[in-house]
């Protein structure tokens, strides 16, 4: 069983709670990232569309080769079944370890736009019109800025199939930020078809730190479109240590 992290900061959210890191996106580089800094004792607010996709590998079999340091790491030392592990199993992994870290509150919803004051973020708006304020705040969307699926002929406003895609962010974002088009395939698999995905990635980052906007970072495939599921890992907790500096 993969061991609970010791119990640190509990987040107590309310009306006007702020908290020390808002984290949009709890695929890969997100969920490292939370989990890095719950167990350093932050407040971490966790918004994700879907807490059914968690942490989601792109393949359902899937051979990894991560750093010893991360989550990863640890989930596929006790799943791995011939060198291997299920992209289920790996979510259902993360997601009680997440739900049993005291820091961190998961919430199901979907980022809509960042609240901003003097070219500082104070934290975002779901899509519900509810704020949400932190001292700092993570973008960790993945492949989901303006992202759209295409099967054959068919094209759907999604980052994954039956994930939707982050537009209104985007479009805030955009207010803001300049982007880069990528793209990635997904080939066919027992049950699935291939497909292809397009999507934006943004390029006013530096050392996992927006440039245009205080307080706001970014990591994972939104800033690179080159890692591994390895490198995913690897550069939430990267970017986790560089928030960590500020506290």
């Amino acid at each position: 069983m993969v061991s609970l992290p010791k119990a640190m900061a509990t987040s107590f959210p309310g009306i006007g709670h702020i908290y020390d890191l808002i984290i949009v996106g709890a695929g890969i580089s997100g969920t490292e990232a939370a989990l890095y800094l719950a167990n350093a004792g932050l407040d971490i607010l966790l918004v994700s569309t879907s807490l059914d996709t968690i942490y989601n590998l792109f393949s359902d079999k899937t051979k990894l080769e991560a750093n010893k340091a991360s989550f990863m790491a640890e989930a596929f030392k006790e799943q791995a079944v011939d060198g291997y592990v299920a992209s289920s199993q790996m979510h259902r992994l993360a997601k009680y370890r997440l739900e049993h870290s005291q820091g961190i509150h998961l919430l199901q919803s979907s980022a809509s736009s960042l609240i901003v004051e003097d070219s500082n973020v104070k934290g975002i708006k779901t899509w519900e019109g509810v704020p949400r304020y932190g001292k700092y705040s993570l973008l960790a969307v993945g492949s989901f800025l303006a992202s759209r699926l295409k099967i054959s002929a068919l094209e759907e406003t999604s980052g994954r199939l039956s994930e939707m895609s982050y537009d209104d962010l985007f479009l805030d974002l955009s207010q803001y930020l300049s982007f880069a088009d990528a793209k990635r395939n997904k080939e066919k698999e027992l049950g699935n078809s291939a497909y292809s995905i397009s999507y934006k990635i943004i390029n006013d980052s530096k050392d996992y730190k927006i440039k245009a906007l205080g307080n706001l970072y970014a990591t994972g495939l939104c800033i690179d479109n080159d890692l591994t599921y390895e490198d995913a890992a690897l550069s939430g907790i990267l970017a986790a240590k560089k928030i960590l500096q500020n506290f």
